[in-house]
């Protein structure tokens, strides 16, 4: 049952209004509520988290102030898991976004959400501090502070407890990105803090000699995007596997494909893609000794997502190394 509490009152004067606070941001242990202005004669109320194991205080900063308390501890520390790239404690279906599965709670711990002022994306943890996803996700000028991660999601529509939330600190979108041909479509996140890895949190390989682009190679991909065209977005995470298909893909508009830069993957059979709302997300490649890798994110595809025929266009990582490299040496 929910318990609904009255934390204080900002004056002696009779209360001339209240509002209720919703504590479901994880920030450095805490569970928190959003940032309010506090009002003179407002009353402020808010519902108690189950997650919370100690009593609701106020904190205030730069004339603003939120209710926070101590959390729960996030699931199995980092020291009992092991900080390797690639690996996950919770094992991701093997069965085959559209016309795929719901994934396992964790199985991709990697898989990141991005929200910006109007749009959402998908991305992955490439190490402690940064995300790699689409350049396309961006609203230019990029504004850094306009964009949250979070990271351990899964039903998304659901409040989010247990998820860490971190706002982006500096955003590299690659210099020579064009909106219109879509080349070159990737875009790094540096985070404010490091994330918290734990058994549901960690972050993915950079591609090695094990990249997994040969023709019909199986790669997979999840993401919250459309489960149909011009359906509702998914509020659970989703995966599907995919085919490599060499330069099988088509021109979309006026986004020309360029095996060198990019990957195309698709199915032979309809119903299984990347849709709207599955932008920056991880293309994944399942090395032979259980690692996963990321090859690709994705990019772009047919306006009519899901159909026979049209695979999807992928940013293909391995190219960008050098420049990946160099935004994460970047001070």
């Amino acid at each position: 049952m929910a318990i609904l509490g009255i934390l204080l009152f900002f004056c002696l004067s009779s209360v001339v209004t209240s509002q209720s606070q919703v504590l479901n941001i994880r920030d450095n242990g805490k569970i928190c509520s959003q940032w309010f202005n506090a009002q003179p004669g407002v009353s402020v109320s808010f519902t108690q988290n189950r997650e919370c194991i100690s009593a609701v205080s106020f904190e205030s900063q730069n004339g603003k102030s939120r209710l926070c308390c101590q959390g729960m501890p996030l699931t199995t520390p980092s020291a009992n898991f092991p900080r390797e790239c690639g690996r996950q404690k919770y094992q991701p279906h093997k069965t085959r976004i559209i016309g795929g599965f719901h994934a396992n709670a964790n199985s991709w711990p990697w898989q990141i959400l991005l929200r910006g002022t109007n749009n959402q994306c998908g991305g992955a943890l490439i190490d402690q501090q940064h995300v790699l996803t689409a350049a396309h996700c961006l609203k230019f000028p990029v504004q850094a502070q306009d964009y949250k991660v979070y990271i351990g999601a899964h039903a998304i529509d659901k409040p989010m407890y247990m998820e860490q939330e971190i706002v982006a600190k500096q955003i590299w979108a690659h210099e020579l990105y064009n909106d219109k041909t879509l080349v070159n479509d990737i875009a790094i996140i540096r985070l404010s803090k490091p994330v918290q890895i734990s058994d549901t949190v960690n972050f993915i390989c950079l591609p090695g000699s094990e990249v997994g682009t040969a023709v019909n190679q199986t790669v997979w991909v999840s993401g919250w995007g459309r489960t149909a065209h011009l359906g509702d977005q998914s509020p659970i995470l989703k995966q599907t596997w995919l085919h490599t298909m060499g330069n099988r893909c088509n021109t979309y508009g006026t986004a020309s494909f360029n095996q060198e830069k990019q990957i195309c993957a698709g199915r032979y059979t309809k119903d299984s893609s990347t849709c709207q709302g599955d932008s920056g997300g991880p293309l994944m490649f399942e090395s032979s000794n259980g690692q996963w890798f990321i090859n690709g994110v994705v990019s772009y595809g047919s306006t009519t997502c899901g159909t026979e025929g049209n695979p999807g266009v992928y940013t293909r990582v391995k190219y960008y190394l050098p420049w990946i490299e160099s935004k994460l040496k970047a001070a």
